[in-house]
């Protein structure tokens, strides 16, 4: 009987082999990775200008679920008046924004336009998200987390997606926000080794600013922090900085991370640095939204910061410095204004040692130029060792005689400006006038390099090929 068994088994073992050279079914695995979807933030009737967007639907799944998860679209509309600029503001007319955060999986996207989609187009463009549009349902995947503009028709009224990575909420933090609304006002104070947590589906209405000499502040979440509450109402320096969104002076070891800041009523994240007390800050997965027209991003002032993987859109400057070393940018998707540029150098102190690396500018809106170092007056400071690896420019149309766009101006007045680095930048437009590199007999320009620049498709050569123009007091100006 046991023979007869054993036999049975041999025999049973050899019928489920397959023939040789007869297909291998593979079976779809069970999903697998972590999708989070974040809860939605309730009543938002008493949020200035943020409202639940009626344009567009946005769901997601695990690849290889069966069934898509919804997702809260926020709105914030184009409300800013320029009473004091006297030029047109951001051609947007609203903007749409959400998130949510998975990771080891990759993610299906599907979005139903609530209005009729005749193209789409996801920026940036180097990312080579090809959607497939079916009617007014547009759908896509993701392999990692990423942050992309969604534009349906034209560029008027975009989506914008940031897919992130999970994070762990600080439910023991200083001053915990959960879910739902929260009006703080004006300003609220962050000491030293406190903390701040705005968690996912929290809309904090307010301000914080950061004292004088202060150490080890975390400012972090998935939630909005909003300023639509207050109107633009001056250009002075005074009350810009009393309406910026976060404002600190002389901080160091600062952390901030995760927040969408919407709707910034002066300037977004101004960071002084006095006494020189500003040092080791950090600042990632940032998302800036904002439509009035000092609404400048990053001040990089001080030494030994980083800030990576972040979204600007925004009306003024994107990154401006006042005196800056040692300090990286990286991984940075952002749409520019008509007053700002990408980065502007301004007077105070010496900046050096600044590395832009991995950016995609896929808009900008107007100004002078995508990068400035415009001419002053007073005592001769230096502007060197400045590198922009692998920059990309999808569009910087002239939209005036005043906002000429130019991607590059050193007008060095009293700036000594050397030891510059372009190393793979491409502009895929191309304006009759891109720069002007005008040293001083005080302030010369020196050593400019550009390394596999391609300009409207085309290397670049020379800056007869590159459209711009230099004057004696600028040498040693190379193309590779």
């Amino acid at each position: 009987m046991s023979l007869l068994l054993f036999l049975f088994c041999l025999w049973s073992a050899a019928c489920d082999k397959p023939e040789v050279g007869a297909p291998v079914v593979p079976t779809t695995p069970p999903s697998s990775g972590k999708l989070i979807v974040y809860p939605a933030p309730g009543d938002l009737s008493s949020v200035e200008h943020l409202t639940q967007s009626n344009d567009y639907k946005v769901e997601v799944r695990r690849k290889g679920d069966a069934n898509y998860q919804t997702i809260f679209v926020y709105k914030t509309d184009n409300y800013w008046v320029d009473t004091y600029f006297g030029s047109k503001p951001k051609p947007q007319t609203a903007a749409s924004f959400s998130s949510f955060a998975f990771s080891e999986t990759a993610v299906e996207i599907k979005i139903t336009c609530n209005f009729s989609a005749s193209k789409v187009t996801i920026r940036p463009l180097n990312f080579g998200i090809n959607p497939v549009q079916n009617g007014n349902v547009i759908s896509f995947t993701l392999s990692e987390p990423k942050k992309v503009s969604i534009e349906v028709n034209d560029r008027t009224n975009p989506l914008f997606l940031f897919a992130e990575a999970p994070d762990v909420p600080n439910v023991a933090a200083t001053y915990y926000y959960g879910p739902g609304v929260h009006h703080i006002g004006l300003q609220k104070t962050i000491k030293s080794n406190e903390t701040v947590y705005i968690a996912a589906g929290a809309v904090v209405e307010g301000s914080f600013v950061i004292p004088y000499n202060t150490q080890n502040v975390s400012i972090k979440g998935r939630g909005i922090l909003s300023m639509g509450e207050w109107k633009h109402e001056s250009t002075a320096v005074s009350w810009l900085g009393a309406h910026s969104a976060i404002k600190a002076n002389g901080v160091s070891n600062l952390q901030m991370e995760g927040l969408i800041i919407a709707n910034s009523c002066g300037w977004t994240i101004p960071i002084y640095n006095s006494d020189n007390l500003t040092f080791n800050n950090q600042f990632k997965n940032l998302k800036l939204i904002s439509w009035n027209g000092n609404s400048d991003g990053f001040w990089v002032n001080g030494r030994n910061h980083l800030i990576d993987d972040c979204f600007i859109f925004n009306n003024d400057d994107i990154f401006m410095s006042h005196g800056a070393t040692n300090c990286k940018i990286s991984n940075i998707v952002a749409w520019g204004g008509p007053w700002g540029r990408l980065y502007w150098l301004s007077e105070q102190s010496s900046t050096s040692n600044i590395l832009f690396e991995n950016i995609n500018l896929i808009g900008k809106d107007g100004g002078v130029a995508v990068i400035l170092v415009d001419e002053e007056k007073g005592t001769k400071i230096a502007m060197s060792n400045i590198t922009f690896r692998n920059l990309r420019i999808e569009a910087h149309p002239k939209t005036s005689s005043y906002n000429t766009n130019k991607f590059l101006v050193l007008n060095s007045g009293y700036k000594g400006v050397s030891n510059w680095l372009f190393e793979n930048l491409s502009i895929d437009d191309k304006n009759v006038d891109e720069g002007d590199l005008l040293g001083t007999a005080n302030s010369p320009i020196n050593g400019i390099k550009f390394k596999n620049f391609k300009l409207g498709g085309a290397k670049v050569n020379s800056l007869l090929d590159a459209n711009m123009d230099k004057n004696e007091f600028a040498t040693g100006i190379t193309f590779e």
